[in-house]
């Protein structure tokens, strides 16, 4: 869609049209006014192939692509116009690597809305979409939490791999176990779909299961439950009970004693259920009543 192509991406391109070929389609020129409606040229689609009565319209992802506003704009449109037309179906196909440019979150939340405008016709693409605006929050992420610390500065501009990007974040602590795992198995879906490769089990659920991760972790409120255990350690202490009988008189001088759920979610409103589920698991584990430090 009005996409400048670096002469790497042609080549990918003449493959993709020898794939389609190969299947029996034809490209047809978005210029054809006998068989493209005027609503689809207006559009202006990166390929359009025809086989008998079936027609795919192809967007081309990644390489020089750009995530500005209008052309989300367009491609929403693009996809509201497939499909109303009977046996016309919308695909994406990645080409290169993404721009190298940095992003910033509001940017990363654009590209998570056309993921989910996306999702319904093609959940691969909302996939890569979506691990495009997870990537770039994981990056801030790291960004900000090794912010003071040089080594750690430069381990996080050695991570090249999406595997090592969500492992860093893991081990810093940033995310929560059950978001680590979704984000390893997109990123193996990532990969997967990026190279053209099959994808083991259901694409729809994969994409569904990133984009509700990404609904957790791009605010800038977010809070990890490792970074909720810290903050209630600095402030809480589990109770010892004295062992003379004094119980009552213990609890009168120091305070009645809190739950670790309660503290939480007073201090964290925003915070998923699921981190503070985690985060309330890890301290139960050790105590379950807690007074405040003095």
């Amino acid at each position: 869609m009005n996409r400048e192509s670096s002469g790497q991406d042609w080549v990918k391109l003449r493959e993709l049209i020898s794939d389609y070929g190969a299947r029996g389609y034809s490209v047809i020129s978005r210029e054809d006014t006998s068989s493209i409606p005027s609503e689809v040229r207006r559009l202006r689609p990166d390929l359009i192939l025809r086989k008998g009565d079936e027609t795919i319209v192809v967007e081309l992802k990644g390489g020089a692509d750009s995530s500005d506003h209008e052309q989300a704009v367009q491609l929403e449109k693009l996809v509201g116009v497939i499909d109303r037309l009977p046996n016309w179906k919308l695909e994406f196909h990645w080409l290169g690597t993404p721009p190298a440019k940095r992003v910033s979150r509001e940017q990363a939340d654009e590209i998570t809305s056309r993921a989910r405008a996306v999702q319904a016709v093609d959940p691969g693409a909302a996939l890569l979409l979506a691990w495009a605006a997870a990537e770039v929050t994981l990056d801030q992420m790291i960004q900000q939490a090794t912010a003071d610390d040089y080594d750690s500065i430069s381990e996080r501009r050695a991570v090249r791999s999406p595997k090592q990007l969500v492992a860093m974040a893991q081990s810093l602590g940033l995310i929560s176990y059950d978001i680590y795992e979704i984000l390893l198995v997109a990123s193996d879906a990532r990969n997967r779909i990026a190279h053209g490769f099959r994808i083991d089990g259901d694409v729809a659920a994969l994409a569904s299961n990133l984009l509700e991760a990404l609904q957790r972790i791009l605010p800038e409120t977010y809070v990890s439950p490792d970074r909720m255990i810290d903050w209630f350690r600095q402030h809480y202490e589990a109770e010892n009970m004295p062992d003379d009988g004094c119980e009552n008189e213990y609890r009168l001088l120091r305070s009645e004693p809190y739950e670790a759920r309660d503290v939480l979610q007073g201090q964290f409103p925003d915070a998923d259920e699921k981190d503070i589920d985690e985060a309330v698991w890890e301290l139960e584990s050790e105590c379950y009543e807690w007074v405040s430090k003095r």
